[in-house]
């Protein structure tokens, strides 16, 4: 084994380049698209918002009223914090418990019996929830928890006639990077889609898509730099020297 400080490595932790994270997305849209036809995206901030914009690039469907063009899936956004300082919370809090920063209902224009009558926007929608990474699953098991008891809620402030009319409304998950080791939160993911079942109008599970998935180690994303040149040198120096995280199959 390299030690990486040996070749001019600073440390251990994978550097994915953005080409690498474009193209690992490219690679798995078409099974989500063909799996789950998602209708709208909610991109966990700030880690998901870039790898949502990418992948909305490879989820266009074919417009309905002209077939010629294509559609976009439109993105809406919620701000999750459990590792970053948030004002007003202790230090104790950070790392073990998810603070809520943004949710759907922030800054529309809609009235709040509105947002609740259709969950912010996802009643009888198929959601893809989009984070870059899987490490503990604490804060996607609080995203998708969250908005689906938004959607439960709003099924119950309906009469069973406007309950008939509205469509299931399903959830999925999608990460850059699965992360292997212990989770602290559990996920009542979907094996196949034929495994998809509805009880009252909600799916009773999440379906799960991982671009990759890495032996636990660092990962320091691209966005994340504020010298991305030297990011890029240092991923290339260490595949050069067959240092960084091998996917795991």
């Amino acid at each position: 084994m390299v030690d990486p400080k040996s070749v001019g490595l600073p440390d251990d932790h994978w550097r994915p380049t953005y080409e690498d994270i474009h193209e690992l997305i490219r690679d798995i849209a078409n099974k989500i698209r063909d799996e789950f036809h998602p209708d709208l995206m909610v991109a966990i901030g700030g880690g998901g918002f870039f790898p949502a914009r990418v992948l909305r690039t490879f989820l266009k469907t074919q417009d309905q009223v002209d077939p010629k063009k294509k559609r976009n899936i439109p993105i809406q956004a919620i701000g999750l914090s459990l590792y970053e300082e948030v004002a007003g919370v202790s230090e104790e809090v950070i790392g073990k418990e998810v603070v809520r920063t943004q949710w759907l209902d922030s800054g529309s224009h809609g009235s709040p019996d509105k947002i609740k009558k259709d969950a912010g926007g996802l009643l009888g929608k198929n959601v893809l929830i989009v984070d870059e990474v899987d490490d503990s699953r604490t804060t996607l098991h609080y995203a998708y928890n969250e908005l689906l008891k938004d959607v439960k809620e709003s099924l119950a402030s309906m009469s069973p006639e406007e309950r008939a009319s509205v469509p299931p409304t399903r959830f999925a998950i999608f990460v850059v990077h699965n992360k292997l080791g212990p989770k602290r939160a559990e996920l009542p993911i979907i094996a196949s889609p034929a495994d998809d079942k509805i009880v009252d109008g909600v799916s009773t599970g999440v379906h799960y898509y991982a671009a990759e998935t890495t032996p636990p180690v660092w990962i320091d994303f691209p966005w994340e730099q504020e010298d991305i040149a030297e990011h890029n040198r240092l991923s290339a120096l260490a595949r050069k020297h067959g240092l960084g995280a091998p996917s795991v199959p």
